[in-house]
């Protein structure tokens, strides 16, 4: 089992007001994970850059939620350039309503 890369909790940089909630980091988490076509998925940098945005973003903290899915950053990889890319396209839709 490979140890959790938590981000310190940096609650000032968030662009939303209340933070995300527990249950909405499940249901993103979840939702993204059931899409993965590939095993690779998890341990691909879109996917590990949106666990981490989601615990900077989160008003609690949710890493008993993200640490399960997390790798240390000698076990990610870049994008493979995958079309469609769930992890890849998960994190640019939250991207795109948190600033809405």
């Amino acid at each position: 089992m490979s140890r959790c890369y938590m981000m310190p909790n940096v609650r000032g940089s968030r662009l939303m007001n209340d933070g995300l909630t527990r249950k909405d980091v499940e249901r993103m988490v979840g939702g993204t994970v059931a899409e993965f076509p590939r095993v690779e998925c998890r341990t691909c940098d879109c996917f590990q850059g949106f666990l981490t945005q989601l615990e900077i973003d989160a008003a609690e903290d949710v890493s008993d939620v993200t640490c399960p899915h997390k790798v240390a950053k000698d076990e990610m990889h870049g994008c493979l350039g995958c079309d469609p890319c769930p992890p890849g396209a998960a994190f640019a839709e939250y991207l795109k309503k948190r600033r809405e």
